[in-house]
């Protein structure tokens, strides 16, 4: 490797190792000589809050919107929207649905294990409170699906409106209702339940 000399303090991109000075992310001789951290606190005074510098007090941080004003109990800092629910919910029946795997691995399990076991499964499963916990699975599924549609549709850049978003929401909600109604509606036409 051919080294050059240099007259005087050498600059920080000045070592060659490698494919070249011009790729290296840090110098070295920022690192060896202390200088980051004297860069980085320059870099604080300067991205400081602008009412500071005018000699005011310092602006309070932003709080996260689910957090209370005056403890448990006390109004929101955020009212309650329908997009705001939607999400929520979102978020909600994607748990539900993933705790709702552990019905479809006990009713894999009762299936491999023999009739008995299955006529019991299914003698569950046929009570009101299995009823009950499969039609709220029908309910998050179809809420989850035209959810994670709207996402999609979001992705692309459309919908963000105020009003379409709002929109959207609301069918989301009738969708999941409607088709939720219609399945189970189905199901006890034919006497599946």
């Amino acid at each position: 490797m051919i080294r050059r000399t240099i007259e005087g303090p050498a600059p920080p991109w000045a070592h060659t190792e490698g494919i070249g000075s011009g790729f290296v992310d840090t110098p070295r001789a920022a690192l060896k000589t202390g200088a980051a951290p004297k860069i980085r606190i320059e870099r604080r005074t300067r991205m400081t809050d602008a009412s500071q510098k005018a000699g005011k007090p310092p602006r309070e941080p932003p709080k996260s919107p689910h957090l209370v004003t005056g403890g448990l109990g006390s109004p929101l800092l955020w009212r309650w929207h329908i997009t705001m629910t939607t999400s929520i919910l979102h978020r909600a029946t994607g748990v539900a649905l993933y705790v709702g795997m552990l019905v479809v691995a006990a009713w894999a399990l009762a299936l491999a294990a023999g009739p008995d076991r299955y006529a019991e499964f299914k003698g569950l499963l046929g009570s009101w409170p299995g009823k009950a916990v499969m039609f709220g699975l029908t309910l998050s599924a179809f809420f989850h699906l035209a959810s994670g549609v709207r996402h999609i549709v979001w992705d692309s850049g459309r919908g963000l409106e105020l009003k379409s978003a709002n929109a959207s929401s609301i069918v989301i909600f009738a969708f999941a209702v409607a088709a939720t109604v219609s399945v189970w509606g189905i199901a006890a036409m034919t006497g599946a339940i």
